[in-house]
């Protein structure tokens, strides 16, 4: 008895010690430990934070028939994982956590969704409101949808190019949007994304939005030419005693002049630049005269950013076209380029060329393409306008303004508005200036005979910009001065920089929009302004060239190239660098807060002709200073002339321009640069209807 009593006590003892042991042995610990699920199509990701090295994965107990599923964390305090092929349904699942030596740690249910076609197939499908085609713009108001997981609307078409596209409109977009480059029926279904952290979408069921394709009916596409061959033109006034400097101007002038604008543009919806140039049907090298070479045929042309190759350009006009105008001369040949033609495209994707009209002899022009994003045809529009050096803004809100220049004499400047391009105000003979007198915007006389002025212009939104100069007496061989206008309620008021009011037409020239006194200086100067652009802020910025007088050569002076900055208290004045001649021209970028001028400043091998070798100045101070970072062509055959900045430009077509022999006929070819600077010369003789650019430096 006592015995076993011995024994009892023992046996106590020795299970007291062993659960005393066990009591002491550690659990698995997870202080702060959680795991989420997000639930998506037919799977699900689970997180973790949290854990300690102890946890060797999560035991995740899905479905109860199968087992439990083992999620490996690989020790890591945080991290997640996919579980695919999940059943479409709502689940509420055991979680335990599975330390190294196999134990189990319950820690509660873990409750997600899990969506798929059954729950996809009862969203609601929202709907059309109501939808307008213009050209290739289709203008779509859909109907809002009232569930919590609605993000917006897929939309798919067709472009004008034949590129199937998808877009996606969010809700707060999608009461009223355009879409642009449309040539297709449009199909459209709603969007619904029940969980941001997968981003897994579901659609409600598709709807059709029809498109109306512009209805041009029967038209004859408009001529080609087999290659881009520009003008070559010499003004022909050459200084007596000066004749080994050249004429004031001469030689490739295809992408003249900087008061033609723009003459170039990108446009997004195609990815495309479409740009115009004043053109010839050939030129034969050895021929003398320019009645051998040929007549203007004002071009358009197009490069696909896509692919990288150019459209074989198409004649908008010819200039010798009866009667639109004959040349001064009488020879019936028009191949003067201050007839060169701008370019614009309005928000249903229809090109504009507006082509300028110099003198009386010679009226302006207005097209429009009959086809949204596609130079193969044209419509005339106005045929009988007085408008020289067109400068066209466009804004899809307004419309267009149109700045422009009277050759009636004096070279008075106006300007108009039209909310679609077709309809303008203004006279209807060509030489009844009465009904623009509302419309005009610089004559100044000063007790003078004659007026006289040309400018350059450019937009912020809906902040339209002009830069002019004066020619005193309307000697344009004695242009001075930098004069400077905005309005920003589209022509109704203007003011300086700094919002203060002008009475328009400027008439004084001590006026409170003069910028720059040349006229009244030590040393007159001619001021030749070249382009105008904004600062990232929206302030303008003025580039222009000064020079001693209007002459080529060594007497003319040091050609000094300046950039007018207004900071949004004042004026300030840069100088970028020098160059041999008055119309060495080029153009200024903006990236970002880096300035960028491309220009012929270096002499070119026909030394005082105009233009020269491209040269890229950037500035990163706004134009405090100026550094040379880029020669952009070098031992070239001819000058290079008249760099210009597409609108809107983007890389792969930065810049182009023309070059010539200023001082005997030559071929002018057309190149263009990509925003890296690589130079390519666009081919000269095309077969197919798309050619590559022949690459240079």
């Amino acid at each position: 008895m006592e015995s076993n009593m011995k024994k009892v006590l023992f046996l106590n003892l020795l299970l007291a010690v062993l659960f005393s042991c066990q009591a002491q042995i550690p659990e698995p610990s997870v202080p702060g430990y959680s795991v989420t699920a997000d639930g998506g199509r037919q799977r699900v990701l689970v997180s973790w934070t949290g854990s300690d090295q102890s946890i060797s994965s999560i035991s995740l107990t899905i479905n109860k028939e199968k087992g439990a599923v083992l999620i490996p964390t690989g020790g890591k305090a945080e991290g997640s994982y996919l579980l695919e092929g999940l059943e479409e349904k709502s689940y509420d699942c055991v979680v335990a956590f599975v330390s190294e030596s196999g134990t189990q740690i319950p820690s509660g249910n873990l409750n997600f969704t899990v969506y798929g076609p059954n729950w996809e197939s009862k969203l609601p499908s929202g709907g059309l409101k109501s939808s307008d085609s213009s050209g290739a713009t289709v203008t779509i108001r859909l109907n809002p949808v009232q569930n919590a997981y609605y993000k917006g609307y897929s939309v798919s078409y067709t472009d004008v190019k034949g590129v199937s596209k998808t877009q996606f409109i969010p809700a707060s977009s999608a009461a009223a949007f355009s879409l642009q480059g449309v040539a297709s029926d449009i199909v459209a279904k709603a969007v619904y994304q029940p969980d941001a952290t997968l981003g897994d979408e579901f659609y409600g069921a598709e709807f059709t939005i029809p498109y109306t394709p512009p209805t041009p009916g029967e038209f004859t596409p408009n001529p080609t030419v087999d290659g881009y061959r520009g003008i070559w033109f010499d003004l022909g006034q050459v200084e007596e005693g000066e004749e080994e400097y050249g004429s004031k101007y001469s030689g490739g002038l295809g992408s003249y002049s900087m008061k033609h604008i723009p003459m170039a543009i990108y446009a997004p919806a195609v990815n495309r630049t479409y740009f115009v140039y004043g053109g010839t049907p050939n030129c034969i090298e050895g021929k003398t005269t320019p009645e051998e070479q040929g007549r203007l045929l004002c071009m358009i042309g197009c490069y696909d950013h896509d692919t990288g190759l150019l459209q074989k350009p198409r004649i908008v006009m010819d200039k010798t076209a009866t009667p639109l105008g004959k040349s001064d001369n009488g020879t019936g040949r028009v191949y003067d380029p201050h007839d060169n033609p701008t370019v614009q495209i309005d928000k249903n994707g229809y090109i504009f060329v507006f082509v300028s009209g110099r003198s009386t002899k010679r009226h302006g022009a207005i097209f429009r393409s009959r086809k949204p994003y596609d130079i193969t045809s044209f419509e005339t529009i106005k045929n009988d306008d007085f408008m020289g050096y067109p400068q066209v803004m466009y804004h899809p809100d307004k419309g267009f303004f149109l700045f422009f220049t009277r050759y009636d004499g004096t070279r008075r400047l106006f300007y108009r508005t039209s909310e679609d391009g077709i309809n303008w105000p203004g006279p209807v003979a060509p030489n009844d200036s009465t009904q623009y007198e509302s419309m005009k915007l610089a004559s100044i006389h000063a007790g003078q005979t004659k007026s006289g002025h040309y400018q350059i212009s450019n937009m912020w939104g809906t902040k339209i910009c002009t830069a002019f100069n004066r020619h005193p007496n309307g000697t344009v061989n004695k242009r001075t001065n930098v004069y400077f206008l905005q309005t920003t309620d589209w022509g109704k008021t203007w003011t300086t920089a700094d919002g203060t009011p002008v009475e328009v037409p400027v008439v004084n020239w001590n006026s409170n929009c003069l910028v720059r006194d040349y006229q009244h200086t030590t040393e007159t100067h001619n001021c030749y302004i070249k382009d105008v652009n904004f600062d990232a802020k929206g302030n303008p910025l003025i580039l222009y060239l000064t020079s001693r007088n209007h002459k080529s050569g060594p007497s003319g002076g040091t050609r000094q190239w300046h950039v007018l900055h207004w900071t949004g208290s004042e004026w300030d004045e840069s100088l970028i660098t020098t160059s041999t001649h008055n119309y060495d021209s080029g153009s200024i970028w903006v990236e970002g807060h880096d300035w960028v001028v491309l220009a012929p400043t270096d002499a070119g091998p026909q030394y005082w002709g105009g233009g020269g070798e491209v040269v890229r100045w950037r500035s990163t101070d706004e134009g405090k200073t100026w550094v040379r970072e880029m020669t952009l062509t070098n031992s070239s055959r001819n000058n290079m002339t008249y760099v210009r900045r597409p609108w809107y430009g983007t890389d792969g077509f930065y810049a182009f321009w023309a070059d010539g022999n200023t001082m005997t006929l030559s071929r002018s070819y057309l190149y263009f640069c990509n925003k890296a600077g690589a130079v390519f010369r666009m081919p000269y003789n095309m077969d197919a209807e798309w050619a590559a650019p022949e690459f240079i430096h």
